[in-house]
Protein backbone atom coordinates (compact mmCIF):
# COMPACT_ATOMS: atom_id res chain seq x y z
CA UNK A 1 0.00 0.00 0.00
CA UNK A 2 1.43 3.54 -0.74
CA UNK A 3 1.75 5.76 1.99
CA UNK A 4 1.54 9.41 1.32
CA UNK A 5 3.08 10.76 4.66
CA UNK A 6 5.90 8.40 3.65
CA UNK A 7 6.50 10.11 0.48
CA UNK A 8 6.54 13.26 2.52
CA UNK A 9 8.60 12.51 5.33
CA UNK A 10 11.53 11.33 2.70
CA UNK A 11 10.81 14.62 0.19
CA UNK A 12 11.40 16.50 3.51
CA UNK A 13 13.93 14.68 4.65
CA UNK A 14 15.94 15.65 0.99
CA UNK A 15 15.12 19.02 0.74
CA UNK A 16 16.83 19.08 4.93
CA UNK A 17 19.75 17.80 3.52
CA UNK A 18 19.92 20.28 0.52
CA UNK A 19 19.21 23.35 2.38
CA UNK A 20 22.00 21.97 4.99
CA UNK A 21 24.46 21.84 1.74
CA UNK A 22 23.38 25.00 0.28
CA UNK A 23 23.26 27.20 3.63
CA UNK A 24 26.79 27.17 4.27
CA UNK A 25 28.13 27.98 0.79
CA UNK A 26 25.44 31.33 0.85
CA UNK A 27 26.89 32.66 4.12
CA UNK A 28 30.68 31.65 3.94
CA UNK A 29 32.75 35.01 2.95
CA UNK A 30 33.45 35.42 -0.68
CA UNK A 31 37.01 36.08 -2.04
CA UNK A 32 37.77 39.15 -1.63
CA UNK A 33 40.08 40.92 -4.88
CA UNK A 34 42.16 43.78 -2.91
CA UNK A 35 43.22 46.63 -4.84
CA UNK A 36 46.62 48.14 -5.39
CA UNK A 37 47.25 49.50 -2.15
CA UNK A 38 50.26 52.49 -2.77
CA UNK A 39 53.28 52.21 -1.01
CA UNK A 40 55.97 54.74 -0.54
CA UNK A 41 59.12 53.59 -1.95
CA UNK A 42 61.01 55.24 0.30
CA UNK A 43 58.76 54.89 3.63
CA UNK A 44 57.21 51.86 2.53
CA UNK A 45 54.17 52.63 4.17
CA UNK A 46 50.75 52.93 3.10
CA UNK A 47 50.53 56.41 1.49
CA UNK A 48 47.86 57.83 -0.76
CA UNK A 49 49.27 60.80 -2.39
CA UNK A 50 48.61 63.68 -5.44
CA UNK A 51 49.12 66.63 -6.71
CA UNK A 52 46.42 68.55 -8.22
CA UNK A 53 46.73 71.20 -10.42
CA UNK A 54 43.53 73.66 -9.39
CA UNK A 55 43.58 77.54 -10.31
CA UNK A 56 44.09 79.77 -7.85
CA UNK A 57 46.42 81.98 -5.52
CA UNK A 58 48.19 79.68 -2.62
CA UNK A 59 45.96 82.10 0.12
CA UNK A 60 42.69 81.15 -2.38
CA UNK A 61 43.33 76.98 -2.01
CA UNK A 62 44.75 77.38 1.86
CA UNK A 63 40.77 78.90 2.69
CA UNK A 64 39.23 76.72 0.39
CA UNK A 65 41.03 73.74 2.29
CA UNK A 66 40.17 74.92 5.67
CA UNK A 67 37.00 75.34 4.40
CA UNK A 68 36.60 71.81 3.11
CA UNK A 69 38.00 70.54 6.68
CA UNK A 70 35.33 72.51 8.49
CA UNK A 71 32.74 70.91 6.81
CA UNK A 72 34.12 67.42 6.53
CA UNK A 73 35.16 66.67 9.63
CA UNK A 74 32.73 66.64 12.66
CA UNK A 75 34.84 68.26 15.05
CA UNK A 76 37.61 70.22 12.79
CA UNK A 77 39.40 71.60 15.24
CA UNK A 78 40.70 68.48 17.31
CA UNK A 79 41.24 66.85 14.05
CA UNK A 80 43.53 69.51 12.51
CA UNK A 81 46.78 69.89 14.04
CA UNK A 82 47.97 72.39 11.93
CA UNK A 83 46.98 75.57 9.97
CA UNK A 84 49.55 77.36 8.78
CA UNK A 85 48.28 79.78 5.95
CA UNK A 86 51.99 81.43 5.52
CA UNK A 87 53.15 78.23 3.85
CA UNK A 88 49.76 77.21 3.03
CA UNK A 89 49.73 73.60 4.85
CA UNK A 90 46.82 71.66 6.52
CA UNK A 91 47.46 68.44 8.89
CA UNK A 92 45.40 66.63 11.21
CA UNK A 93 45.03 63.05 12.15
CA UNK A 94 41.93 61.08 11.26
CA UNK A 95 40.12 58.02 12.10
CA UNK A 96 37.08 55.87 10.38
CA UNK A 97 35.15 52.61 11.70
CA UNK A 98 36.01 49.55 9.72
CA UNK A 99 34.11 46.33 9.87
CA UNK A 100 34.47 42.67 9.96
CA UNK A 101 32.12 40.59 6.93
CA UNK A 102 28.33 40.78 7.47
CA UNK A 103 26.74 38.29 9.73
CA UNK A 104 24.44 36.03 8.24
CA UNK A 105 21.12 37.92 9.02
CA UNK A 106 23.50 41.55 7.98
CA UNK A 107 24.42 42.53 11.16
CA UNK A 108 27.64 44.58 10.57
CA UNK A 109 29.78 44.50 13.43
CA UNK A 110 33.06 46.79 13.96
CA UNK A 111 36.11 45.24 13.99
CA UNK A 112 38.27 48.49 14.87
CA UNK A 113 39.01 52.58 14.42
CA UNK A 114 41.52 53.21 11.72
CA UNK A 115 43.57 56.22 12.16
CA UNK A 116 45.15 58.36 9.59
CA UNK A 117 47.81 61.37 9.30
CA UNK A 118 46.62 63.49 6.46
CA UNK A 119 48.78 66.69 4.77
CA UNK A 120 47.40 69.71 2.53
CA UNK A 121 49.99 71.49 0.82
CA UNK A 122 49.07 74.57 -1.32
CA UNK A 123 51.24 76.47 -3.72
CA UNK A 124 50.17 78.81 -6.62
CA UNK A 125 47.19 76.87 -9.18
CA UNK A 126 48.34 73.76 -7.54
CA UNK A 127 47.70 71.89 -3.99
CA UNK A 128 49.10 68.16 -2.81
CA UNK A 129 47.11 65.72 -0.60
CA UNK A 130 49.13 63.00 1.35
CA UNK A 131 47.68 60.18 3.00
CA UNK A 132 49.87 58.19 5.26
CA UNK A 133 50.64 56.38 8.67
CA UNK A 134 47.94 54.35 8.73
CA UNK A 135 47.33 52.24 12.05
CA UNK A 136 44.77 50.01 13.45
CA UNK A 137 43.84 51.85 17.36
CA UNK A 138 44.43 49.99 19.77
CA UNK A 139 47.11 49.99 23.34
CA UNK A 140 49.80 49.48 20.88
CA UNK A 141 50.95 51.05 17.33
CA UNK A 142 49.74 48.28 15.01
CA UNK A 143 50.78 49.60 10.78
CA UNK A 144 48.52 48.40 8.34
CA UNK A 145 51.29 47.52 5.85
CA UNK A 146 51.31 44.29 8.11
CA UNK A 147 47.88 43.27 6.38
CA UNK A 148 49.65 43.55 2.81
CA UNK A 149 52.06 40.52 3.42
CA UNK A 150 49.82 37.54 3.17
CA UNK A 151 53.44 35.30 4.02
CA UNK A 152 53.02 36.97 7.75
CA UNK A 153 52.15 34.29 10.20
CA UNK A 154 49.76 36.86 11.68
CA UNK A 155 47.94 37.08 7.98
CA UNK A 156 43.86 36.42 7.89
CA UNK A 157 41.53 35.91 5.22
CA UNK A 158 39.41 39.05 6.72
CA UNK A 159 42.65 40.92 6.34
CA UNK A 160 41.67 41.70 2.70
CA UNK A 161 38.06 42.35 3.47
CA UNK A 162 39.56 45.65 5.56
CA UNK A 163 42.23 46.64 3.60
CA UNK A 164 39.07 47.13 0.82
CA UNK A 165 37.12 49.50 3.06
CA UNK A 166 40.18 51.04 3.62
CA UNK A 167 41.40 52.01 -0.11
CA UNK A 168 37.58 52.66 -0.19
CA UNK A 169 37.53 54.92 2.08
CA UNK A 170 40.68 57.16 1.10
CA UNK A 171 39.55 57.25 -2.27
CA UNK A 172 36.10 58.77 -1.35
CA UNK A 173 38.36 61.19 1.39
CA UNK A 174 39.93 62.17 -1.70
CA UNK A 175 37.11 62.63 -4.23
CA UNK A 176 35.54 65.19 -1.49
CA UNK A 177 38.71 66.89 -1.18
CA UNK A 178 38.99 67.86 -4.59
CA UNK A 179 35.54 68.70 -4.90
CA UNK A 180 36.18 70.77 -2.12
CA UNK A 181 38.96 72.70 -3.86
CA UNK A 182 36.79 73.63 -6.84
CA UNK A 183 36.11 77.65 -7.13
CA UNK A 184 32.96 78.01 -6.16
CA UNK A 185 30.19 78.57 -9.18
CA UNK A 186 28.62 82.13 -8.86
CA UNK A 187 25.02 82.38 -8.85
CA UNK A 188 23.04 83.63 -11.85
CA UNK A 189 21.96 87.13 -10.03
CA UNK A 190 19.90 88.31 -12.76
CA UNK A 191 16.14 89.31 -11.52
Amino acid sequence: MFNHKNLFMKKLFICLIIIGFSVPAFTQNATVTVPKIPVDSITKKITYTEVVQQQGKKDTLFKRAIHWCNTFFKNPQDVTKTRDAENGKVEGIYRFKIYNAPLKDGTQVEAGMVSFTFTIECKENKYRYKITDLNLKGQSYFALEKWLNKKDPSYRAEDDNYLVQIDKYMKEFAVSLKKGMLEAKKGNDNW
